[in-house]
């Protein structure tokens, strides 16, 4: 049996050939035995033609197949690994893709919310149910975009799945946004390298995610026209987003020192030389230096605890925020944050409406009440007027 074990990885894989096509991937377990089970299966789905069919393909050759052809190049393949083989345990890794149907998905999610998980604490173990983000990033975002690829790629006919219907509520966030100097706040708990993606975060909206745009997809040419393309969304579409002249020379800048020190992105500090006379060098800003800077600038500007703001989603709520405030227009809010459905930008509306709704409530506590007597003297002054000019 041709099985095998990467050094990084928790999964043994399986490779082999069969007329001259070869199929590999992961066998989605971490025994050996167990591995040379799921590789004899294969070979003899293989042998019967059975992955010729998409549909009739199971969920395990499903998920290593879109793995080999997009998972691995998506953030974050570790975790994402992870959650692909806890939604293969639920749903049946030898369940064929036609067999994956609305109610089959749904016993899958119900197995997922009894689930208990465990989270090691100082003075001991929390044992714990999964929130329903926690069940719906395990089971829906992790099936859905492997079914997605096996109907419009591989050509599988499907059952149509009422993704809707099985998706848990979850709460909806509550935007926040920085109010006086308090942006200022953050900034001061972050290095001076960390400024300029800051500012640009809270301005533009950007997921943090987003911010690490390959120098191909900024173009500055032209500060009056200036844009970046933003890609790997939610919605799987491309976003573009106009920069302002200034924001643009200063991209522009750092687009040049960045090709020159031959790094992909426009974010990164300097690094004096240890040798002396010579230059510094530059050295690229990473993802996750920059949510761990941002987690800590929260917490020790106070920002977590006085208004829960606890890392880089705070810059594009508060640009959503704002620009919500400045236009009035919920779909300029979209277009700026990119929204695939407007849904997604109501919740910035009605954090506003709210600040309506307390602001007529303090007009109204302000107020000032009619002194004794001038009520009524008021009324009598008006039914007299009434009376002579014949208004009845």
């Amino acid at each position: 049996m041709s099985v095998y074990k990467p050094a990084k990885s928790r999964f043994w894989q399986y490779d082999f050939q069969h007329k001259g096509r070869r199929f590999h991937g992961s066998t989605g377990v971490e025994g050996k035995r167990a591995a040379e089970q799921v590789e004899r299966r294969i070979r003899e789905q293989a042998a019967k033609g059975e992955l010729d069919d998409a549909s009739r393909m199971t969920l395990d050759v499903a998920v290593e197949k879109w793995w080999d052809e997009k998972g691995a190049a998506l953030k974050g393949g570790d975790r994402l690994e992870g959650r692909l083989a806890r939604m293969i345990a639920l749903v049946g890794p030898n369940t064929p893709l036609a067999e994956i149907t609305t109610e089959a998905v749904g016993r899958a999610i119900q197995k997922r919310r009894g689930q208990t998980l465990t989270k090691s604490k100082a003075k001991g173990a929390k044992v714990y149910l999964p929130s329903n983000s926690t069940v719906n990033r395990d089971m829906i975002d992790t099936l859905r975009p492997v079914l997605n690829r096996a109907r419009k790629a591989w050509g599988a006919k499907l059952p149509v799945i009422d993704w809707a219907e099985l998706r848990m509520a979850e709460p909806k966030p509550k935007p926040k946004e920085f109010a006086g100097d308090e942006l200022a706040l953050v900034l001061a708990e972050v290095q001076p390298h960390w400024h300029d993606l800051v500012n640009f975060a809270a301005r533009y909206g950007c997921r943090l995610s987003e911010l690490f745009f390959p120098l191909a997809d900024l173009d500055v040419a032209d500060h009056e026209n200036a844009r970046v393309r933003l890609r790997e969304r939610k919605g799987g579409d491309d976003h573009i987003i106009p920069l302002l002249p200034d924001d643009a020379a200063m991209l522009a800048a750092r687009k040049g020192r960045a090709q020159a020190a031959d790094i992909d992105t426009v974010w990164f500090r300097e690094v004096a030389s240890k040798v002396k006379g010579r230059p510094a060098k530059l050295r690229a800003l990473k993802y996750n230096g920059a949510a761990i800077a941002l987690r800590r600038a929260m917490t020790r500007s106070g920002l977590r605890e006085t208004k829960g703001m606890k890392g880089a989603h705070a810059m594009r709520h508060h640009s959503g925020m704002q620009m919500l405030r400045t236009t009035g227009n919920l779909r300029v809010a979209q277009r700026l944050l990119g929204h695939a459905d407007i849904k997604s930008t109501l919740v910035y509306a009605h954090a506003v409406e709210a600040d309506v709704k307390a602001g007529l409530a303090a007009l109204s506590r302000n107020s000032p009440e009619p002194k004794e007597g001038e009520g009524k003297k008021d009324t009598q002054d008006h039914a007299s007027t009434g009376k002579a000019s014949g208004v009845s």
